[in-house]
């Protein structure tokens, strides 16, 4: 069997995390807005905050005791120890701050979710430039991945497109743009994964 080097997204692929910003928002803020009506992948815009309570948001959602409580999404666990478990490198890269590192690592160890690296990527421009321990988009396409698994449609595009990787893009409401490029297929569970062809 010829072993693969795998991406997996964490946040609402691994780890069940936007979800649970509703009740946030509305303890917070006082404001009522259903999981189903986040269609913008740009938080701020679609919990319609200011500048201001975006960034209290943005700080109270990655403190330990919200990150801590965040439940696996079903079959993730499953498939990520098949996939170590057969050989594979199986990589979670992540876009949350630097400042989550250590409470994302105890998280997966709590959650015995199996994996061979945790790489930090600035993904969404928000670390600037040269911050320890997290890794440019740029420096990222020198990984040779040959599966991804995202929620982030901008950055399946990105591994598709700039990186020739076969990215299963995990159906989520902000996400739901039409038609999937090439390169690109869309999923609605793990369970999907683990039924296509190619999946190892």
């Amino acid at each position: 069997m010829i072993m693969k080097r795998i991406y997996v997204d964490l946040d609402d692929v691994i780890s069940r995390t936007t979800d649970t910003y509703s009740a946030v928002v509305e303890q917070e803020f006082g404001r009522q807005v259903r999981f189903e009506d986040l269609t913008c992948f740009d938080l701020k815009v679609s919990f319609q905050l200011t500048e201001k309570e975006y960034r209290h948001f943005f700080d109270r959602i990655h403190q330990p005791d919200i990150l801590m409580n965040f439940d696996p999404v079903p079959g993730a666990k499953e498939m990520m120890a098949r996939w170590v478990g057969a050989g594979h490198r199986v990589d979670i890269v992540t876009g949350r701050p630097p400042s989550a590192r250590d409470v994302s690592l105890a998280w997966l160890d709590r959650q015995r979710i199996a994996y061979t690296e945790f790489i930090m990527v600035d993904k969404y421009n928000r670390c600037g430039e040269d911050h320890p321990g997290v890794i440019s988009r740029a420096q990222l396409t020198a990984c040779p991945y040959d599966l991804a698994v995202e929620d982030s449609l901008d950055t399946a595009l990105f591994l598709a497109e700039k990186m020739g990787v076969q990215v299963f893009l995990y159906d989520r409401p902000w996400n739901t743009r039409p038609a999937a490029p090439s390169g690109v297929i869309r999923v609605a569970s793990w369970q999907d994964i683990g039924a296509l062809p190619w999946c190892p």
